[in-house]
């Protein structure tokens, strides 16, 4: 699911969707894993923090009842989801400013997304 809109407020990165708004404190970075899904031109962002990630749903009763079931369903120390490129660039530059001492991959042009030869081997890999 991608994102509407992401930006910071009162020390959290703020994740809105079209349902509810994540609220992820910035300091609670703990680890992130990402991969790239292939064939699509998306990245699939497995983010893991020391502090709970705080859901709250957008104005509605139904956005209400998706936000509760969604709280009560996922580990709140971990979000899963995945992103088309041009939204998993705009999330990389924002944990960038959370994380300035952090070494963030550029997707665009890293070996780590795609080798030259478009097969899924890499050379400097054994």
């Amino acid at each position: 699911m991608d994102f509407s809109n992401i930006y910071f407020k009162d020390n959290y990165l703020v994740i809105e969707d079209s349902i509810m708004l994540g609220k992820i404190d910035i300091n609670s970075f703990d680890d992130i894993i990402i991969s790239h899904e292939f064939p699509r031109l998306t990245f699939k962002f497995n983010m893991f923090f020391t502090k709970p990630v705080i859901y709250e749903p957008k104005k509605g009763f139904i956005n209400k009842i998706v936000c509760i079931i969604f709280n009560y369903n996922n580990n709140p120390r971990e979000i899963k989801r995945s992103y088309y490129y041009v939204n998993a660039e705009k999330l990389l530059s924002m944990i960038e400013k959370c994380l300035p001492d952090a070494d963030i991959p550029d997707l665009k042009n890293s070996i780590y997304w795609k080798t030259t030869d478009k097969k899924m081997i890499f050379d400097n890999v054994r």
